[in-house]
């Protein structure tokens, strides 16, 4: 069974600026946004009728406009201060049977079935159970070798809905056979 190798540790401005990115999907806020935009319209709309709750209509948009801002702003500020092991090394594992990762306080293992969606955006794969909310960034940088990438994108595209940027190069990585040891295991142990 082959295996790809994933290795890094966040700094607090790459952290912030992924999780604000591709944490929470263009969609989900998009359709916060919409919902907002028209409570706003309605209450204008409804303030040009000389209808009494236009204005608090008004006011709720707004004030739902700003949470919509603060939200994105301060959820990944919190997690970073907040949740432990997040800014120590990493360590990412994937096989067929699913992904393991490891940090300086925990040691988890998912199987696939967790992780039904991988997408791969500017330097970054996303895996996420629903399309809203990505859980799990793995930085392309963080890969040990371009062979543990194609690996990776190989186990992903036989075990989730990938959407993954077209690599000639990776794709031929993956054809390729595994590396084989000194003792000829082909695990790499020697």
């Amino acid at each position: 069974m082959e295996q790809a190798v994933a290795e890094f540790a966040w700094d607090e401005a790459e952290y912030k600026k992924v999780s604000r990115k591709y944490g929470f999907s263009k969609v989900f806020l998009r359709y916060n946004l919409l919902g907002a935009v028209t409570i706003v319209i309605a209450g204008i709309w409804l303030t040009l009728l000389d209808e009494r709750v236009g204005w608090p209509l008004d006011g709720f948009g707004a004030l739902y406009v700003l949470y919509d801002l603060w939200f994105s702003r301060s959820v990944p500020r919190s997690m970073w201060r907040k949740t432990p092991g997040i800014q120590g090394p990493r360590r990412l594992v994937f096989t067929d049977e699913g992904v393991a990762t490891h940090t300086d306080v925990s040691d988890t293992s998912l199987k696939w079935e967790f992780y039904k969606y991988v997408s791969e955006r500017d330097g970054w794969y996303l895996l996420s159970r629903t399309r809203r909310i990505a859980t799990v960034f793995v930085p392309k940088r963080s890969f040990l070798s371009p062979r543990d990438e194609a690996v990776f994108r190989s186990i992903v595209r036989a075990h989730a809905q990938a959407s993954l940027v077209p690599n000639s190069h990776l794709d031929e990585i993956a054809m390729l056979p595994p590396p084989t040891s000194s003792n000829g295991t082909g695990t790499g142990d020697t």
